[in-house]
């Protein structure tokens, strides 16, 4: 025991005099500039650098952040701002927080995924189709301590979006002087959270300190966090964990067994995130044919996908597009408006592919290109088995990076693909359903449906609680007729951790700003 605890004071995964962990990430972000993100990962650094108007507390509640209170009036919502600093000692003001509203919807910036709640504003839509100019948002600095929004409609969800890292205040004058470059370099990003990011080494690290300006400092307890390491070799990163370099680790399929073989303690948090395998709609794609895309669904035994090649504790089969913590009109959407049953039958799909090469005239179908990145191997792999011994198809598997495979996606260039998203502390349906929509950012599919478009205006403009969740359900019914994608599972967060560090929130949002170490070294 003596030497145990010899060999955990020099562990470098955790420093207690130092008040330091040493953590690591699968992918490296691909920005942190708070305009465009779109991902969870950069989404966890942001959360640790910047704070926006409202913040979440220890079980998600809205609390507050920046703005020390606010007042709902109608559609008005006035925040009234602390007194905080940025990282160079000067004040975080309600300008900071209307540039970054306009600089968000601003056609200019490119912000595609991230300005998918961009309608709660009065004007946003039109401001992103450039009907409108930035200047007629609902966003505006009444004083240096006041800002003002106006909704654009009733949306009782939107403080829970605020808390969103697209919606994290900007200083006008330092953006301007990164010349593009905000957010791409721990140089070009500039604090008014928890901690500041001091080195960004690309595709290795990224180190982060205590931020000595931020407004709430003393409910900071460490002094630095380190993503020490990046890399999609989960095996090399429990190995590192074993060796007391990690302080936490999330754990993936490739190494749940190895890590229950070593006796480490697995633990599991709930999150607010489901996959699905997406299928391009693009007429020159192969799986525009309804025919193909419905025999693809019959070859995939999900179940075995979810609970043997995943496998991870707290997995769970879904049919449906939304997550258990959406709720309906008393209880929660999946128990009141199930899914359609997803049938797993090789015989009918095998059916399926025949009719297929019959209506196009063809005796072998040409290849099918699945898009993964560089997580997501066995996944792909299993997929790719199902389809090509079950139905006789061609796929071949396209693994880029994280930042090339969201680049992919973006221009259709896939005929699958493994996808993932998050609702974080949202438990309306809204945003799961609002990624099929024409307009979405996030349709990356090339879906397209009258109907679904109709639908989803409803559920932005009713305030019938009844009338939306309905809706809900029939573009569930859509969806699972028209096979833009198929649901597979709703994930838990699994990994191991020091047994020292407590704190690190996983959800609904993931937040490691208020972790802390207990005990000391000996």
């Amino acid at each position: 025991m003596i030497f145990l605890l010899a060999s955990l004071a020099n562990a470098k995964g955790i420093n207690s005099q130092a008040r330091s962990v040493t953590l690591s990430l699968q992918v490296e972000p691909p920005t942190l500039d708070s305009s465009v993100v779109t991902d969870t990962t950069s989404g966890l650094i942001l959360t640790l650098t910047n704070e926006g108007l409202i913040s979440l507390g220890k079980r998600g509640e809205i609390v507050p952040g920046m703005a020390e209170r606010w007042e709902q009036d109608g559609l008005d919502v006035t925040f009234y701002l602390r007194e905080a600093q940025w990282s160079d000692g000067q004040p975080v003001t309600a300008q900071d927080f209307e540039y970054a509203f306009k600089r968000l919807v601003d056609p200019t910036t490119g912000g595609a995924g991230s300005t998918f709640f961009a309608y709660i504003l009065e004007n946003g839509e039109a401001i992103l189709r450039g009907e409108k100019p930035t200047e007629a948002l609902g966003a505006n600095a009444i004083s240096d301590r006041i800002f003002k929004i106006r909704l654009s409609r009733p949306a009782p969800y939107f403080l829970t979006i605020l808390t969103n890292p697209q919606w994290r205040p900007l200083r006008q004058d330092f953006v301007a002087a990164q010349l593009g470059r905000y957010g791409a370099d721990a140089a070009n990003l500039l604090s008014n959270g928890p901690f500041i990011l001091t080195n960004w080494t690309h595709s290795a690290s990224l180190k982060l300190v205590r931020n000595p300006t931020y407004w709430n400092k003393a409910d900071i307890h460490l002094n630095q966090i380190d993503f020490g390491y990046i890399t999609s070799d989960t095996r090399s990163l429990l190995n590192l964990y074993k060796s007391n370099e990690l302080a936490a680790l999330r754990l993936n399929e490739d190494i749940l067994k190895d890590t229950l073989s070593s006796g480490l303690r697995v633990q599991k948090a709930p999150t607010n995130c489901l996959s699905w395998i997406m299928l391009n709609m693009q007429p020159d794609r192969l799986t525009s044919h309804k025919k193909i895309r419905q025999a693809i669904r019959y070859a995939i035994d999900r179940d075995r996908y979810g609970n043997t090649i995943v496998g991870l504790p707290g997995t769970r089969i879904i049919n449906s597009i939304f997550t258990s913590r959406m709720q309906g009109v008393s209880g929660s959407f999946q128990s009141e408006f199930p899914a359609p049953e997803i049938e797993y039958n090789l015989e009918k799909g095998r059916a399926l592919i025949a009719e297929a090469k019959a209506e196009l005239g063809v005796e072998k179908l040409p290849p099918i290109v699945m898009l993964i990145n560089e997580t997501r191997q066995i996944e792909a792999e299993f997929v790719q088995s199902q389809l090509m011994n079950g139905l006789g198809l061609d796929v071949r598997v396209d693994k880029q990076t994280f930042k090339q495979s969201l680049v992919k996606f973006r221009s259709g260039d896939f005929d699958l693909a493994r996808s993932g998203f998050c609702g974080g502390a949202l438990n309306d349906p809204v945003f799961f359903a609002g990624i099929f929509t024409s307009q979405s950012a996030y349709n990356d599919m090339s879906f397209y449906h009258e109907r679904y478009d109709e639908l989803m205006k409803i559920t932005h403009y009713s305030a019938d609680q009844a009338e939306r969740m309905a809706a809900f359900n029939e573009m569930q019914d859509i969806l699972f007729e028209e096979i833009p994608i198929i649901p597979t599972i709703e994930s838990s967060w699994v990994y191991v951790q020091d047994q020292r560090l407590r704190g690190l929130k996983r959800f609904p949002n993931i937040d490691f700003a208020h972790a802390r170490l207990i005990g000391r070294d000996s």
